[in-house]
């Protein structure tokens, strides 16, 4: 529609002479209203300001629209407009959406509506999308000419179907509509999208996520951005945040916290958890101990197939922990391990000390992360474990963690997580 002559712009009606079925001048044209109930956004009404009041005119009152004389004429008299009124399912385009910043959905950006343009479809004037050109600021500007000079870009022409008002719906605090609209995006657009808003706006769509989903979200975000993020948390709600993420991303977001509130987060998580963080921390950067989880499935040696199956359907680790399963002797010591692929594929009669590969290959915590890096590509490895001296096993470290640690920072925004 961006290039249909027939398209009228918002900006065209604006400040319009509003003249009435007598031929009298009443006023001047002040908002295009339209019904937002649907996919498409169905022009109901205009405000009219008339010696300081305002009325409103209905579609059905309207005679004809006079772009080139800047008249609309209605087919009523001034006595027959009401007061102006609005209802929840309304837009005023004038005061809601021009000038303000839409969500394109397709794209996941936001753009600035310099314009919106209206078109006649089955009797109706409808929204036909926002055009965030700079040949748009012109034509409001008086300089059509100039417009049309002007350079267009794919994204200057948003059709409405791929608007996303989120932002007014943030302006109004309005959570219950925020969380509907973002809930089905994955969490690295939503990542994306209030990355491109303020402080505030940022605060209340996370406010507006379940934790779990908050959580993911918060992974998927810049680093300075996240830490902003959890400082304008309330404590308990960071908390229920960082219990959510893999231990070693948690450990990560802590380091990079004021330490009071560090402290306080910490102070507040189960005793488990905490002293997994504390202990996560502790390693030196750069070293397979700051890349370690302490998320995965360790289980005695001794087992049958069908039993450790029946442990993970009772205890349902998370989906990344059971890539391979880790099995120990009575010592605590590693004694071998097998994919969650071969134990399905498995009689569940089978020990898993005849179902487990005993020749494991491992790491100590202070391997460099490039060392970590190279082993793990060599052997063709989705996660490696880290034991002490004693080969007790301290943690594993996920292939897309040691990737993300030796990668250039332009190849880190496409690396997958491969293991949520």
């Amino acid at each position: 529609m961006d290039d249909d002559p027939a398209s009228l712009a918002l900006s065209e009606l604006e400040d319009m002479t509003v003249i009435d079925a007598a031929g009298a001048q009443i006023g001047e044209l002040l908002d295009v209203v339209a019904l937002c109930a649907s996919e498409t956004a169905v022009i109901t009404g205009f405000f009219v300001e008339r010696d300081d009041d305002k009325y409103r005119a209905s579609w059905a009152q309207v005679a004809m629209v006079d772009v080139d004389g800047e008249k609309l004429h209605l087919s009523c008299l001034a006595a027959d407009l009401e007061p102006a009124s609005i209802r929840g399912d309304e837009l005023a385009l004038v005061d809601a959406v021009l000038d303000n910043q839409v969500l394109d959905m397709r794209r996941r950006v936001f753009v600035r509506v310099q314009d919106v343009l209206l078109e006649a479809r089955d009797g109706n004037l409808v929204v036909g999308g926002v055009d965030a050109s700079s040949g748009a600021l012109a034509r409001r500007f008086g300089l059509g000419f100039l417009s049309r000079r002007l350079p267009r870009r794919s994204g200057d022409f948003v059709p409405w179907a791929d608007v996303n008002l989120i932002a007014l719906r943030l302006s109004q605090l309005n959570f219950v509509e925020a969380f509907a609209e973002l809930a089905e995006l994955h969490p690295a657009d939503i990542a994306d999208v209030i990355s491109q808003v303020g402080p505030r706006e940022r605060a209340a769509v996370l406010a507006a996520l379940n934790t779990g989903l908050a959580a993911d979200t918060l992974q998927e975000m810049e680093q300075d951005l996240r830490t902003a993020a959890l400082q304008d948390m309330p404590l308990e709600r960071a908390v229920g945040v960082l219990e959510q993420i893999e231990a070693d991303e948690a450990a990560d977001i802590l380091s990079d916290l004021p330490d009071e509130l560090s402290q306080q987060i910490l102070a507040r998580l189960p005793d488990e958890r905490e002293d997994d963080l504390r202990g996560l921390a502790s390693h030196p950067e750069h070293t397979a101990g700051s890349l370690m989880t302490t998320d995965f499935v360790a289980l005695p040696v001794g087992i049958t197939a069908g039993a450790a199956l029946e442990w993970i359907r009772t205890e349902r680790p998370e989906q990344h922990a059971m890539t391979y399963l880790y099995f120990t002797g009575d010592d605590g010591r590693l004694a071998g391990v097998a994919s969650l692929r071969d134990l399905v594929l498995a009689e569940p009669s089978l020990p898993v000390a005849e179902l487990m590969e005993d020749d494991v290959v491992e790491i100590a915590a202070d391997v460099d992360e490039e060392e970590v890096g190279r082993i793990m590509t060599k052997y063709d490895l989705l996660a490696i474990p880290v034991v002490d001296q004693e080969r007790r096993l301290e943690g594993i470290v996920t292939l897309d963690d040691a990737l993300d640690a030796v990668l250039p920072d332009d190849w880190k925004q496409r690396l997958p997580r491969l293991f949520r």
